[in-house]
């Protein structure tokens, strides 16, 4: 039998064929979208900076190997304050970026990054970056060093990462991991703020602020006096309350160098209420979260709420939205919600449930007032609101599974689609940008179609203009008894609503002390100055509204003015 060529030759073509269809096209696959949404939160792999492009540079930023484009005019929100992306980076003189993380590579630095995939690009939109994102700690305080202003939690050696020495000692070596200086992140279980004493006689963290019972033992639970009637020696609600050897403590903060936190999160477990209806009275916010709304059926909008704790429960609180202005950085007040604080346990708990209801648009910070107005407290604290920045907004999630997800909606957040005027550094040992630039929308833009801006005039410096009254300081206190005040440094910067004023001076008087009064919108009497050693002072203060002087008085009689 032969075989048949042509049929065989018929058959190895038609199995080729087949071979082809099966092995040859394309795996079928789910149809995708652009742009799409994403949220990376895990460990930082790695930063950089776009160098050349100035303090609102962007850059990248690796979680978990995925890397995302940080655009320019990205300001980054930290455990206490905002900072530029630039902020996050020190550069050398060759021009090589090096990210301010302590301890980067032995703990753990992570990122919760919202942006969207555009034109397969993963863009930012918000991020947050944390060292261990969920630290808690707590413990019986068991040490405190007066000389250092360290203390110990057992055999963990911390130091409050306060730069201003708004609670203590001034620590400045990480400041970008600081205290709230102006919200009191340092405070009792009601929001009163506390301070690790200076030294055994600190006028501003005295020991006699917190009584004591009976057998000699500090109280965990007292109501301070109306300060109209406040003797000498009485607990008084205008000074901070010292912390002590066995107060109980839940606290966060930064692992740095030598196995020391620096925390910049403190509560301590204290219930101290003010007198009803009198100032300073304080608060502190637990948690505030801001809900993004859209009309779309396929979605689900969640609730906008807060909650805080007041140390008088008899005067409401109002909770406001904070606007800025995309040009000039001026804050509008845009009521929310208000709410009496409980007088039944837990006293002065104060909930703000808000529900479905649409709060838009959504904004960077929220703040909280007590409706019988504000007051100056200790070390130039503004006593009687508290301002919050918003660590969780929470875009709609998808019900009609199976639809594509939603892009996250960042063309609905007016301060990254806008901008939110003039940049002013977070960190609060930086020196202020001698030429203000403003902070723009985000570029590139997350999303797929590009927002409207706002054309902004050009602004003219924001730097404080220093000038004193008197001649550089010599050795000695000049004839006649008066000394000689020189202005060291003078900064006055505003974030979100609340100016800080900080003045550094020296006095020729080794043996004078110095005081800061501030007049603007909001007065502020004469303040003790914090001793710094040879002669020099410093004091920040944080007022609402525009500061326009300082005056720098000696009790050596020397004066000096600070036009701001």
């Amino acid at each position: 039998m032969f075989l048949d060529l042509g049929l065989a030759f018929r058959q190895a073509l038609a199995l080729l064929a087949l071979l082809d269809i099966v092995y040859g096209q394309a795996t079928p696959t789910a149809p995708t979208y652009d742009p799409s949404p994403f949220n990376y939160f895990g460990t930082i792999d790695a930063m950089t900076l776009n160098v050349a492009d100035g303090p609102l540079a962007g850059g990248t930023i690796t979680v978990n190997n995925l890397t995302v484009t940080v655009p320019k005019n990205t300001l980054i929100t930290l455990p206490s304050i905002t900072v530029a992306w630039s902020e996050m980076f020190t550069v050398d003189d060759a021009g090589n970026a090096t990210p301010q993380l302590p301890l980067l590579g032995t703990v753990s630095w992570e990122a919760n990054v919202f942006g969207n995939v555009v034109s397969g690009q993963d863009i930012a939109g918000l991020i947050f970056i944390f060292q261990e994102t969920f630290q808690l700690l707590q413990g019986f305080i068991t040490d405190i060093d007066y000389t250092t202003g360290h203390f110990w939690v057992r055999s963990l050696e911390c130091v409050l990462n306060d730069p201003l020495g708004r609670y203590g000692l001034p620590y400045t070596d990480n400041p970008l991991w600081t205290v709230d200086p102006d919200n009191p992140s340092i405070h009792t279980a009601t929001g009163v703020p506390v301070c690790i004493p200076r030294n055994s006689t600190d006028s501003e963290c005295p020991l006699t602020n917190r009584p004591t019972d009976g057998n000699g033992n500090y109280l965990t639970s007292y109501n301070f006096p109306d300060p109209a009637l406040v003797s000498a020696g009485d607990p008084d609600p205008r000074i901070m309350v010292p912390l002590v050897v066995g107060d109980y403590i839940t606290f966060s903060g930064t692992k740095v160098e030598g196995d020391l936190l620096a925390v910049y999160s403190l509560v301590a477990n204290l219930g101290i209420y003010t007198s009803p209806g009198t100032k300073p009275a304080y608060m502190y916010v637990e948690a505030a979260q801001y809900a993004i709304v859209v009309g779309d059926p396929t979605v689900e909008s969640d609730q906008t709420r807060a909650t805080a704790q007041a140390s008088d429960p008899t005067v409401p609180i109002q909770w406001f939205a904070m606007d800025v202005d995309p040009c000039t950085g001026v804050v509008s007040e845009r009521d929310l919600l208000l709410v009496q604080p409980e007088s039944a346990a837990p006293v002065g708990l104060t909930k703000f449930p808000l529900g479905k209801t649409d709060a838009s648009p959504p904004t960077r910070q929220v703040g909280f007032r007590y409706t019988n107005g504000v007051s100056v407290g200790p070390k130039g604290i503004m006593a009687g609101q508290y301002y919050q920045p918003i660590y969780t907004f929470i875009f709609p999630e998808l019900i009609s599974f199976g639809s594509p997800e939603l892009p996250n909606q960042f063309d609905l957040i007016p301060f990254l689609a806008m901008g939110s005027g003039p940049l002013v550094f977070g960190n609060l040992l930086a020196t202020p940008l001698p030429t203000p630039t403003i902070v723009g929308q985000l570029d590139p833009w997350p999303g797929d179609i590009l927002p409207a801006t706002t054309s902004c005039a050009p602004i003219v410096s924001m730097s404080a203009t220093v000038t004193s009254s008197s001649a550089p300081a010599s050795s000695s206190t000049p004839a006649g008894g008066v000394d000689v005040i020189v202005i060291i440094s003078a900064t006055s910067s505003n974030r979100q609503g609340v100016t800080t004023t900080t003045v550094t001076a020296l006095t020729s008087s080794m043996t004078a002390k110095l005081s800061m009064q501030i007049l603007g919108t909001q007065d502020v009497p004469s303040e003790p100055m914090t001793a710094l050693g040879n002669g020099e002072f410093t004091l920040s203060v944080g007022t609402k509204g525009k500061a326009t002087e300082a005056i720098i008085t000696s009790t050596g009689g020397g004066v000096a003015v600070v036009p701001l």
